[in-house]
């Protein structure tokens, strides 16, 4: 009887706590924490985002396209030319030379520039004929066609003759290895030493002031035409006005058609319209580089370009 009694208070204390329980569940919730209130609903929709051209500059890839193209010269001016130093020999009873071979050059004086370090690299060239500018015949500068490159081992210049008279000096080449070469190297061929990249900053933009250019030579060798992301030299160089991120308009050739319904078959000329983009990415005195931006039609010598 006593044990039935007490099993029936633990019984009733456990449904005695079992509700207080519950009615603090059921409390009102701003007597112990805050609710914070819902977050608006925000409906989100695609937007475009215009940014001119002029605010951008180059990707990263671009660059490293132009500097892989600007690093095998197509064109030189007469200066650089002139400026640059001539293969005299390489191994002994060779006249063709390849990788791997010792060259040796003269005219490395490099007028106006410090002497190349030891292991800095240099760029074989031949040259393949003047530059002339399609409108006047002018010749702007030298075609020439990127052979390989070389590193630079050791200057020439006056040493003594040990096998000569006493006191007598004798003229000693410069000395080069050629690392890579695209085509055969051979004597008379030239080294040029500058190092041609595309400045660290190239703002597209428009030239403010008129512009009227023809395309003076294609990177496309034995083609007739180039296209979208190949190089072209224009006949307009600082001389002219032309700066390094100025964006010029291709024009469209003339082009003639008849009128099929008209009975005289008169002839009508096309006006001309506007097929491209190019940027300006090198300039010289009298002629540029410049890479295809854009082009609905193939570039060839001649084509005309304007500006703005």
């Amino acid at each position: 009887m006593i044990r039935t009694l007490l099993s029936l208070a633990d019984t009733g204390r456990a449904a005695l706590l079992t509700a207080l329980a519950l009615a603090g569940l059921c409390l009102p919730l701003g007597n112990f924490a805050q609710v914070p209130a819902p977050l608006p609903t925000v409906k989100l929709s695609p937007v475009a985002r215009i940014t001119l051209l002029e605010e951008e500059g180059l990707s990263e890839s671009t660059r490293k396209f132009l500097r892989a193209i600007v690093g095998q010269p197509m064109a030189l001016s007469e200066d650089q030319i002139q400026g640059a130093a001539r293969i005299i020999a390489g191994p002994p009873g060779r006249v063709v030379f390849g990788t791997g071979d010792r060259i040796y050059a003269t005219g490395t004086d490099f007028a106006g520039q410090a002497q190349p370090r030891r292991g800095q690299r240099m760029r074989i060239f031949r040259e393949a004929g003047p530059l002339k500018d399609p409108q006047t015949g002018a010749v702007l500068g030298q075609e020439t066609h990127y052979l390989g490159h070389a590193i630079w081992v050791s200057g020439g210049g006056l040493q003594p003759d040990t096998a000569g008279a006493e006191n007598s000096n004798v003229r000693v080449p410069a000395s080069l290895d050629i690392m890579s070469s695209h085509q055969e190297i051979m004597v008379g061929d030239r080294v040029l030493m500058a190092q041609m990249e595309p400045p660290e900053a190239i703002r597209p933009h428009r030239p403010t002031q008129a512009v009227s250019a023809r395309v003076l030579h294609l990177d496309s060798l034995g083609q007739q035409q180039a296209s979208q992301n190949q190089i072209i030299a224009i006949n307009k160089g600082r001389n002219d006005g032309i700066e390094i991120g100025h964006m010029l308009s291709i024009v469209s050739r003339p082009a003639k058609i008849r009128d099929a319904g008209d009975p005289l078959r008169e002839g009508w000329l096309l006006p001309p319209e506007r097929a491209g983009t190019v940027l300006v990415f090198l300039t010289f005195e009298r002629f540029s580089y410049a890479l295809i931006w854009e082009s609905l039609d193939g570039v060839r010598v001649g084509d005309v370009l304007a500006g703005p």
